[in-house]
């Protein structure tokens, strides 16, 4: 009786290893909720709203940093030491698919710290708009694909200037409207940051629609012809740099760009056959926003996965017992 009895009490190892291999597994290959960083995707996103993002939508990536603290993306707060374990695994991507066009996408922001391991790296989320061959422009608001123009989010946030002169009157409409932008002050004017929707109600009641006119910011002014994928990309002066760049921080090629031509050595490469898709995001916050714009095309190597829906949202500027948006709860996108 008394060996049964001990070996009633021994310790459930292979439960608990079990339990954390699965949760493990879970959260590498399968589903992850992600909290929603501040002025990304307003207002089709909230800051505070957890979003539930399928991993395997676009692929399967083998994490690189395997071993790490639970709830700790990079370093462990206050005491600015990373939460993982680099061991050099490179990177992999099997059963690679492509996003939709206009999928929410979850992934991580492209920098130059080549030794933070791209699963580690900082995460944010956009929308994809442009793939491989696609010609992308925005030009004073407008995007267009091949040509074609875009219908933006209703919400996607744009910038507004007024004068001081009328200041007074636009704050009187915001309040009556219960619109509440961010907005600076640039000179003797004043720069409100709204979404397209916010603008036009307040337009409507303008005595002159000149009074809150809409800001041309250069970041929202560009063209760019995205590498084909799976054929050679041609290499020409208008694209030298864009290619010579990709080719340097994602596929781990030495080149330099020299009159409008890629070198690598003394070799002149006239064109290249690109090993990963490259895509254009675009936030939603068209004027705050980290996406493409700022680091340019995104490698799908750095796909995290597709947002499903928010599962809890918070809003942190309320009391706790008024912060909860359960308007928000299970809200599919």
């Amino acid at each position: 009786m008394k060996s049964e009895d001990v070996q009633k009490r021994k310790f459930p190892w292979k439960l608990i290893v079990g339990i954390i291999l699965s949760v493990w597994l879970l959260r590498s290959f399968c589903a992850e909720s992600f909290r929603i960083p501040a002025n990304q995707m307003e207002n089709t996103l909230l800051e505070g709203d957890h979003l539930w993002v399928w991993k395997s939508c676009y692929g399967m990536r083998m994490p690189q940093t395997p071993f790490s603290l639970p709830f700790y993306h990079d370093t462990i707060p206050g005491l600015k030491i990373r939460s993982y374990f680099s061991l050099g695994i490179p990177e992999i991507y099997l059963f690679r698919k492509f996003p939709d066009r206009n999928d929410i996408v979850v992934f991580n922001i492209p920098s130059l710290e080549r030794d933070i391991p791209v699963d580690r790296k900082k995460i944010t989320v956009a929308r994809c708009v442009g793939f491989p061959g696609d010609t992308v422009s925005l030009q004073r608001g407008i995007l267009r694909i091949n040509g074609d123009i875009v219908a933006q989010p209703l919400r996607a946030i744009d910038a507004y200037f007024c004068a001081d002169s009328v200041k007074s009157v636009i704050d009187s409409l915001f309040l009556k409207l219960n619109i509440n932008p961010v907005s600076t002050k640039i000179g003797k004017k004043s720069l409100y940051f709204l979404s397209r929707y916010d603008y036009f109600r307040v337009k409507s009641l303008l005595a002159s629609p000149d009074l809150l006119q809409g800001v041309n910011l250069d970041r929202n002014n560009f063209q760019i012809v995205l590498p084909s994928f799976g054929e050679a990309t041609s290499v020409n002066a208008g694209n030298a740099s864009f290619i010579a760049q990709l080719m340097s921080i994602y596929e781990g090629r030495e080149v330099q760009v020299r009159d409008g031509r890629i070198y690598e050595g003394e070799t002149e490469i006239v064109s290249y056959r690109f090993s990963q898709p490259y895509y254009w995001v675009l936030a939603d916050n068209r004027e705050m926003g980290t996406d493409s714009r700022s680091f340019g095309a995104l490698p799908h190597s750095h796909l995290v996965g597709k947002g499903s829906c928010v599962w809890f949202s918070f809003d942190s500027g309320k009391p706790f017992y008024k912060g909860f948006r359960l308007d928000r709860v299970f809200k599919f996108l």
